[in-house]
């Protein structure tokens, strides 16, 4: 009896002894602390997946040309812009410079009713050192005032501001074929009621870019949101989805 006492009181330590060896020489397949455990197929695990670096940075402009920089820090939604460091508007709108081999065709002078009464006029304008400038159009030619030359200059180079980084919405219209140049439009409502008031299409190739001159002669310009919004309307109305 007391050798059985004995060896039972002796194996317990024993026990033990063993379970702290095991606890100091895990096997091989248990991880260790900071190491990511082994794959079922005993293959390398697989590295963290990179951390979220948040969304893409914007786009770099494609055009460093002093037209198209000279509203640079200005808010495209903005009801007015300060368009004191770009330069005179050309004789005829130029073109937008997009990617390597494409460009925004910017269409041309375009009024509403002009100070002599003729409505629905486009063409070119004098150069800049003349004094009046003059709308040539096929037919005549109109003077044009200094507040009619500093509408167009808002809404020309807010454009130029904005094609520089599309809307998504303008660019699938774009790419679907519809509405690839644009005209340089402009409703005087001091020279009578007739034009656009807002961002219109002509037929399926042309998007008229209104500015308006009201009756008290403030400057009334298309922004951003109101672009993209016009180019949703056209997406719906010709059925092609919007983009993702």
């Amino acid at each position: 009896m007391k050798k059985l006492l004995i060896a039972v009181f002796v194996g317990i330590p024993l026990v033990g002894c063993t379970e702290t060896v095991v606890q100091k020489n895990p096997p091989a397949d248990t991880p260790t602390e900071g190491q990511p455990p082994a794959s079922a197929d005993g293959t390398d695990p697989a590295p963290d997946a990179t951390p979220d670096a948040g969304p893409a940075p914007a786009p770099k402009p494609t055009s460093q040309a002093p037209e198209d920089r000279c509203l640079d820090g200005q808010d495209m939604d903005a009801a007015d812009v300060d368009v004191s460091k770009c330069p005179p508007i050309p004789s005829i709108p130029e073109e937008v410079p997009f990617g390597k081999n494409d460009a925004f065709d910017l269409g041309a002078w375009e009024i509403g009713t002009t100070a002599d009464g003729a409505t629905y006029k486009y063409g070119t304008l004098s150069a800049p050192t003349t004094n009046p400038r003059t709308l040539k159009y096929d037919g005549g030619s109109a003077a044009v005032n200094a507040g009619n030359l500093e509408c167009w200059a808002k809404g020309y180079y807010r454009l130029r501001t904005m094609l520089q980084n599309p809307p998504a919405e303008y660019l699938a219209l774009r790419k679907a074929g519809f509405q690839y140049r644009f005209f340089q439009f402009q409703s005087d409502l001091r020279n009578g009621p007739t034009g656009y008031k807002a961002i219109s299409s002509f037929e399926d190739h042309l998007v008229k870019w209104v500015t308006v001159i009201t009756a008290q002669g403030v400057c009334q310009q298309p922004t951003l949101t109101k672009f993209r919004d016009y180019a949703k309307g056209e997406l719906k109305d010709r059925n092609i989805p919007l983009p993702k």
